[in-house]
């Protein structure tokens, strides 16, 4: 059962024995359930024609400490069925009383990676890991700001002599590239919501050539899901529009971690060739 029901069954049950100022805000809940995402506790007492006391007590009456805690259950049920700008305007309801900004966001990053770490299937991790290692190429794609931490994951393993390549539209079409790769190359692609069509359908094509791949991705009804021989779920959810990527980077480096766990002489080899280029005074400056 989500949170909403769980509220509307508890509302439903109280409501015969509510006082009269509490069944108004009972009422105006039922009728206006998206509405109360967005409104703070003294616009809910305005519109329900009641005092802000009798929004807390109605709050009390159907199991919660106060308004806070029941409009933090709500609204977190509702808010991935809302628009951008209605996203905007519950970040924003409470303006006067909310935290700052950077203490806001490292919360909310901190709870995508406690949440993300929930998702994670050990085995699949390592199995993931290991298709890496074993990867003739290693082919890395995304659009948008997936774009970037396609490239953000192909520095990354080219740092550490994987054989890594950042695939772009340059030129051709992902499917168009993906054609030409063989059954022992690996793609690895970051699809998160709202969903590029044409990274899926290069994971779709790849599972129909036998190919292995990996997916970053943020829900169980992703539909790269589908064609994707790993599937790694992060929680990504932001206060604005675009996805949180804190999660996403906590789980690259957990990749590169791993790698360089279990891959010791390429890692000691990558090691010894960036300790000799960081000393090059040519492209670095030493302090």
């Amino acid at each position: 059962m989500s949170p909403k029901q769980k509220l509307e069954q508890a509302i439903y049950r109280a409501l015969p024995d509510m006082p009269p100022n509490q069944k108004k805000v009972a009422e105006f809940f039922l009728e206006n359930r998206t509405l109360v995402a967005l409104l703070s506790i003294q616009d809910i007492a305005q519109q329900a024609r009641v005092s802000k006391a009798s929004v807390v007590r109605f709050a009390q009456l159907i199991g919660y400490t106060g308004f806070k805690e029941l409009k933090e259950e709500f609204s977190s049920s509702l808010i991935d069925q809302l628009s951008p700008t209605e996203k905007y305007k519950v970040a924003t309801s409470e303006q006067e009383n909310r935290i700052d900004s950077v203490t806001l966001v490292a919360q909310n990053v901190i709870t995508n990676i406690q949440e993300t770490l929930q998702y994670i299937d050990k085995n699949k991790f390592t199995q993931a890991v290991e298709s890496i290692i074993q990867a003739k190429n290693i082919y890395c794609l995304g659009l948008e700001l997936s774009a970037a931490l396609s490239q953000l994951m192909t520095f990354l393993l080219c740092l550490y002599h994987y054989p890594a390549h950042h695939m772009s539209l340059d030129y051709l079409r992902f499917k168009e590239q993906v054609a030409h790769m063989n059954a022992d190359d690996l793609l690895i692609a970051f699809s998160f919501s709202p969903y590029s069509r044409e990274t899926v359908e290069a994971i779709a094509l790849a599972k129909q050539k036998g190919l292995s791949s990996i997916a970053f991705t943020d829900k169980k009804i992703a539909p790269i899901r589908n064609h994707a021989t790993y599937t790694f779920q992060i929680k990504t959810d932001n206060l604005m529009f675009s996805n949180s990527v804190g999660a996403i980077t906590v789980l690259i480096n957990a990749i590169i971690t791993e790698l360089n766990f279990r891959d010791r002489e390429r890692t000691l080899k990558a090691l010894e060739n960036i300790e000799d280029n960081i000393k090059d005074e040519r492209f670095f400056i030493v302090p």
